[in-house]
């Protein structure tokens, strides 16, 4: 009878819209206030060691608020502290120090 309360717990919590929601953190869920935000398109991003090298390198910027990497699309969006700011070159740099090489940088990216 235990396994069965359980199971039918685990279930409801699994199909639960707000446990989903609360673990999947999306990049589409701004902030009020929220800074800038940079779109980055960047060669040789193909595997989550690529990804976490740019999440730790670009992230330990003081202006920095977020990074997220898209693999399959070869892009790095940077979302900035309100009142911050990243000029393109400092960006490269950044990726450049994670080994990677930047094509563009969008700064005009809707959230």
């Amino acid at each position: 009878m235990k396994l069965i309360k359980t199971l039918a717990i685990a279930t409801a919590l699994t199909l639960s819209p707000v446990a989903g929601s609360a673990l999947a953190e999306t990049p589409a869920k701004a902030e009020a206030g929220a800074g800038e935000i940079l779109l980055a398109k960047v060669n040789g991003l193909v595997c989550d060691f690529c990804a976490q090298s740019i999440r730790k390198i670009v992230g330990k910027d003081d202006a920095v608020q977020k990074v997220y990497v898209d693999l399959s699309k070869g892009e790095v969006r940077v979302d900035l502290k309100p009142g911050k700011s990243l000029d393109d070159a400092a960006l490269e740099a950044l990726i450049r120090k994670a080994g990677y090489s930047m094509v563009s940088v969008d700064r005009n990216f809707a959230k």
